[in-house]
């Protein structure tokens, strides 16, 4: 009896919104339930994952030259891939020169951790700052490579110039500190642009071989408004 009343109150409404020309709820509920079925049907299809020879070849990309160099401001100021680096090798020669490694005991843990911080970020090649450049940069990571590459040479030859005994067992001559000061500004940005080269690849192999790395499931409210995942949906359907 309840049934009945609630439907002929029902088509009472839909008829006075008839009479009246108001617009009928159900057909709009309908209307905007067959809109989202439309919208998540039609909407963008995760990208496929490659294997692993295609995700290798094109997982290279062509040095563009004066591209690199126009949007190197903009990724100065808006990216950590090359201040986070820079900074790191910095910090890193400070904390090397105040601790002294070659003067404390082999088990200090201090000295350990500078030790380790010296051999990834100042000793050549750098390749801790550098890999860290080119795996965050956007683009140009060969020039991000190079720049943390001369500023590691250029915090070496602080160190040798100023405070030799941290790098240096005994004081070295003129000539063994200018040799070393040389060998890092030619080696060290040269070898960071290769290895900031290289991480940027690396993570371009691992976007294009497994692209949904990462991806959080698709979240949506059921009836009763609470939040299922996709698959803990499925799931239900398929107890069912």
């Amino acid at each position: 009896m309840a049934r009945a009343k609630r439907t002929a109150r029902a088509e009472a409404r839909r008829r006075y919104r008839a009479e009246q020309g108001l617009p009928d709820e159900t057909a709009i509920e309908e209307e905007a339930a067959a809109t989202t079925s439309a919208a998540r049907s039609t909407g963008t299809p995760q990208p496929q994952r490659l294997g692993m020879g295609t995700a290798f070849k094109q997982a290279f990309r062509p040095l563009d030259l004066r591209g690199d160099l126009q949007a190197l401001p903009r990724i100065a100021r808006h990216s950590k891939a090359l201040w986070l680096p820079i900074l790191l090798t910095i910090v890193t020669g400070v904390l090397y020169a105040v601790v002294r490694p070659a003067d404390r005991p082999l088990e200090d843990p201090i000295a350990i951790l500078s030790t380790i911080l010296f051999q990834y970020f100042l000793q050549t090649p750098a390749i801790g700052g550098v890999f860290i450049a080119g795996f965050l940069a956007p683009r140009a990571s060969w020039l991000l490579g190079l720049i943390v590459g001369f500023v590691s040479a250029l915090v070496n030859a602080l160190l040798v110039t100023f405070v030799p005994l941290a790098i240096f067992s005994t004081a070295p001559d003129p000539a063994q500190a200018q040799e070393f000061i040389i060998s890092g500004f030619l080696l060290s940005p040269v070898f960071g642009a290769l290895f900031a080269s290289g991480a940027a690849w690396y993570r371009r192999f691992l976007q294009l071989s497994n692209p949904n790395r990462g991806r959080r499931a698709e979240v949506k409210k059921g009836n009763d408004g609470k939040s299922r995942t996709a698959g803990k949906d499925q799931k239900a359907g398929a107890r069912r």
